[in-house]
């Protein structure tokens, strides 16, 4: 039988009591277990996401529910969905922090022309520089 492990983060969830209570949660990233994500009917074909008829499924899919046709999927961790995650706040950090892999630095080996805007920001930094230093 394959192992039950968080549909979050893949740890093993070997140490959960069972039944798997609306009030457990994954002992390593905390996520709740007793929710659509673990359940053998979540199926991203259907428009609800459940394969059950008989259900009546939430609209959260990854928070702690009351379904009575709740039954635990082994193997519910989806690899690519974190991966995905983590590569979309890793470029959201790079974006914010002005760290881009695309960014290329300004100077000799620069193959473009300068632009409009390149010359008037050119020129801006030498007004305030001289202002800086008549003072």
């Amino acid at each position: 039988m394959d192992e039950l492990v968080c549909w979050s983060c893949g740890a093993s969830l070997e140490d959960v009591p069972r039944p798997i209570s609306r009030h457990s949660n994954c002992l390593k990233c905390y996520q709740q277990l007793r929710c659509c994500r673990l359940c053998r009917s979540y199926d991203e074909r259907f428009d609800n996401k459940c394969g059950d008829e008989r259900a009546d499924p939430p609209v959260e899919k990854e928070t702690a529910n009351f379904c009575d046709f709740f039954r635990p999927r082994a193997n519910a961790f989806i690899p690519d969905e974190a991966e995905g995650a983590s590569d979309a706040i890793t470029k959201l950090d790079a974006l914010f922090s002005g760290d881009s892999a695309d960014d290329t630095s300004e100077g000799e080996g620069d193959e473009r022309p300068p632009t409009e805007e390149d010359e008037a920001g050119t020129e801006l930094e030498k007004l305030f520089q001289k202002k800086e230093e008549d003072s």
